[in-house]
């Protein structure tokens, strides 16, 4: 009876302790730059995120919808609890005038997909 038992409840455990996988979270999903001139200087943020997953993350690529914001990381491996930051770079000089909306795209090893983060400004001339 004890080993019946035993043998139904130890799928059980195996599945229970199985990895999810990594996972990634914003401190924001949108970076407000606020009023800008064409004449500003290039604005520069430091988004950090953390691996909330049980298995190291790594992000892959970063897309950008326009030349004038660019976007440094890193790709090595961060494990589950750690933190790191994407470097948003905006160039208001390369900007349209009016209010500016562009979404990155962060490709990782993420079970949640590609993440979308929101760089907004108005730009004055």
């Amino acid at each position: 009876m004890w080993a019946m038992v035993m043998a139904l409840l130890l799928p059980m455990a195996v599945v229970a302790q199985s990895p999810k996988g990594a996972d990634i979270e914003f401190s924001s999903n949108i970076v407000d730059l606020g009023e800008l001139s064409q004449d500003d200087d290039k604005q520069i943020v430091r988004l950090q995120y953390t691996n909330t997953g049980d298995v190291p993350l790594v992000v892959t690529e970063v897309r950008t919808s326009c030349t004038c914001t660019t976007v440094k990381h890193s790709r090595t491996k961060l494990l589950p609890g750690e933190r790191d930051a994407l470097t948003i770079t905006m160039d208001p000089a390369k900007a349209p005038e009016g209010s500016f909306y562009r979404v990155l795209k962060v490709y990782s090893t993420a079970t949640s997909g590609v993440k979308h983060i929101t760089v907004k400004a108005e730009i004055k001339n």
